[in-house]
C-alpha cells in the first residue's frame, strides 16, 4: 500500500514553445501533468509513497500517462481507462497579455477524467493510507468526481486540500465557494493549500491572519497560504512562519502551487517541523517555474537541501 492518495485528473500538456497570443504559436511541447499527478510526484521525490486514483481514456495519451506515472514511481493500480471516453488535454498560453504568468485553455469537458466516480474508490485502499489528498478542480469537474472525493475523504484517516480553484471549471464563483465551505466544515483538513484569491472568494478575507483565524474554526489544523511571488506562509497552533520567494527567471509557473503542496505534505508527515517543510516547498515551485513542465524539476529533498544552502542569506 501507499502512504499518500489523490483523487483527480491527469492531462496531456501542450506548452507553447513561444510566449504570446496562441494564434501566433508554431510549436509546442507535450508533457504529462494535472494538480493531484504533480503532487503524487512532489510527495514521492521526498520519500514517501502516493498512488492516484484517475480515469483516462483508452487511447496514446491515455497511455502515455499511465507510462508517465509508473515511471515517476507513482502507484498506477487505480488508474482506470475508460474506453467510453477520451484523455482530457490543454494549451499554455505563456506570457500574454502578462508578462511572467500562463493561461491554461482546457480541453476536457465530458473527459474520461472528469468520469472519475465514487465506484473507482476502493475503500481497502483508502484506509492503507495515511492521507488522501484532492483540488477544487477535481470538486468542480462534475458531481461524480466531487463524489468520489467525498467518499475517500469520508473514509479518509486524514486529509489534505488544494482549494486550487479554476474560475473556468465552475459554474460560477459561488457554487465553488459553496461546494468548497460544505467540504471544510464537514471533514477535519489537516493540511489546507490555498491563496489569498481563493480565500476572497470562500471567506470574503485575504489577510493571512485572518484567514487562519477562519479556517482554523472550519477544523483545519495547519494552512499553507501561498503569496505567489512573495513567498507563502504557514500556520499551525501557535506557530507562524513566512519565507520569501527567490528571483528567478520565470518561463511558466504552472504547477508550482502543486510542487509546493506535494513537497510540504510529504516532510510534513514524516515529522518535520513546518518550516523545514516551508522552505522546501518555496524551493520546489521556484525550480518548477524555471521551465516549461508541471513537474520534471521538482526536486528530491536532497537536491533542495542543496538549493536552499546555496542560496542562504
Amino acid at each position: 500500500m501507499v502512504d499518500v492518495i489523490a483523487l483527480g485528473e491527469p492531462l496531456v500538456q501542450f506548452n507553447s514553445f513561444t510566449s504570446g497570443p496562441l494564434r501566433f504559436v508554431n510549436y509546442f511541447e507535450k508533457h504529462i501533468a494535472g494538480s493531484e499527478l504533480n503532487f503524487c510526484i512532489a510527495v514521492i521525490r521526498n520519500h514517501l509513497s502516493c498512488g492516484l486514483i484517475a480515469r483516462v481514456g483508452n487511447d496514446e495519451f491515455g497511455r502515455n500517462i499511465i507510462e508517465y506515472s509508473r515511471a515517476q514511481g507513482i502507484d498506477t493500480t487505480y488508474i482506470k481507462v475508460d474506453k467510453e471516453s477520451f484523455t482530457g488535454i490543454y494549451f499554455i498560453q505563456r506570457g500574454y497579455p502578462i508578462p511572467m504568468k500562463s493561461e491554461l485553455v482546457y480541453y476536457r469537458r465530458g473527459s474520461a477524467g472528469s468520469r472519475l466516480s465514487p465506484e473507482d474508490v476502493d475503500e481497502k485502499y483508502i484506509k492503507s493510507a495515511r492521507l488522501i489528498h484532492s483540488t477544487g478542480i477535481t470538486l468542480a469537474i462534475s458531481d461524480s468526481a466531487k463524489e468520489a472525493v467525498i467518499k475517500a475523504f469520508e473514509l479518509a484517516e486524514s486529509r489534505s486540500l488544494d482549494t486550487n480553484i479554476r474560475p473556468k471549471l465552475w459554474s460560477s464563483l459561488e457554487k465553488a465557494r459553496e461546494t468548497i465551505l460544505s467540504i471544510l466544515k464537514k471533514y477535519d483538513i489537516e493540511v489546507l493549500i490555498t491563496d489569498p484569491d481563493d480565500t476572497k472568494i470562500l471567506l470574503d478575507v485575504t489577510d493571512p491572519d485572518d484567514a487562519y483565524r477562519k479556517y482554523k474554526e472550519s477544523g483545519v489544523k495547519v494552512l499553507l497560504y501561498k503569496l505567489g511571488a512573495k513567498g507563502a506562509m504557514v500556520y499551525k497552533d501557535s506557530v507562524k512562519a513566512f519565507k520569501e520567494g527567490y528571483k528567478v527567471q520565470v518561463e511558466d509557473p504552472t504547477g508550482a502551487g502543486d510542487a509546493m503542496a506535494g513537497t510540504f505534505v510529504s516532510l510534513y508527515l514524516q515529522g518535520k517541523d513546518v518550516e523545514y517543510s516551508l522552505a522546501h516547498g518555496i524551493a520546489a515551485s521556484t525550480l518548477v517555474i524555471t521551465v516549461r513542465g508541471d513537474n520534471e524539476l521538482t526536486p528530491t529533498t536532497e537536491d533542495a537541501e542543496r538549493f536552499l544552502n546555496e542560496f542562504k542569506t
